[in-house]
Parts: structure tokens; sequence; C-alpha cells
């Protein structure tokens, strides 16, 4: 057995650290603000850059309640399809700045991609929490005859 076919045989037994690339963090975003805050915020603390992954916290906190406030204003002629577009752009940009490039992750010796199915299922249960963290104020709201909907 040659050194290299035994250094290529222990490099596939050591565990990897799973990381989103770019496309699964901008895919991600199914889940609404929740999941941009989630895919962004999860890489950050892998890659432990912890004021990045802080910021991410602060300003997706931030962006959920502008979202939640200006909700009740915002005509129902208008659609929802340029919030969506603006989460993907968004996640996309800030993964493909501050985080790790697809062809980075496949050179890395450290990480490895999380499957696409682990993207989507978490996208999911993000887009729940969207709902309820953006909905559930305003259907409280309306219930205590605060606010018409």
């Amino acid at each position: 057995m040659s050194e290299n076919t035994y250094d290529n045989s222990i490099n596939k037994n050591i565990s990897k650290t799973k990381i989103f690339s770019p496309t699964q963090v901008a895919c991600g975003t199914i889940g609404g603000p929740v999941g941009l805050i989630y895919f962004l915020h999860s890489n950050f603390s892998i890659l432990r850059n912890d004021e990045l992954k802080k910021k991410t916290l602060v300003y997706g906190a931030a962006f959920l309640i502008v979202l939640i406030i200006a909700l009740p204003f915002l005509p129902e002629e208008v659609p929802s399809t340029p919030f969506t577009v603006l989460y993907i752009v968004i996640a996309r940009l800030i993964a493909d700045k501050y985080q790790m490039t697809k062809s980075a992750i496949v050179e890395s010796n450290e990480f490895e991609f999380h499957s696409n199915w682990r993207v989507f299922l978490l996208g999911l249960l993000c887009l729940v929490g969207s709902m309820l963290i953006i909905a559930g104020p305003l259907i409280i709201l309306s219930t205590l005859g605060v606010l018409e909907l």
C-alpha cells in the first residue's frame, strides 16, 4: 500500500464539519425571514465568527419587527414575491461575501455540505416559524380589536 493511498483512507475516516453552501443558504430562505436568519447564523456559528453571528440575530430581529409593524399598512394588492426575492438576494450576498464559497467547501479538509434534504426540511420548519412570528402578533392584535385585518 502506497503512502498516498494510506493518507487518502485516513482522510475519508475523519469527520468533517457540515456547513451550508451559499446556494443552500439562499434556498433555505424558503423559510422566510426566520430561514434567512437561521441559515446565516448557523454558518457563522460553525465558522466561529461571533461578531457576525450576533449581528445576524440583532439585524434579523429588527427586520422581523419592521415586517410585523409594516405588514398591516401594506395594501392587499402588494405581492409577496418581491419580499421572497429580497430574502434570497440578501442571503446569497451575505453568504458569498462573509462565509465560505462552494469551491472553498469542496477543497476544504475540514468542511462538507449539509444535505439538500436537510436544507429543505429546515426551510419548511423556518417557514412555520416565520408565519408564527409575523402573523401571531397581528392575529392577537386583531382578536383584541386593536387592529383590523
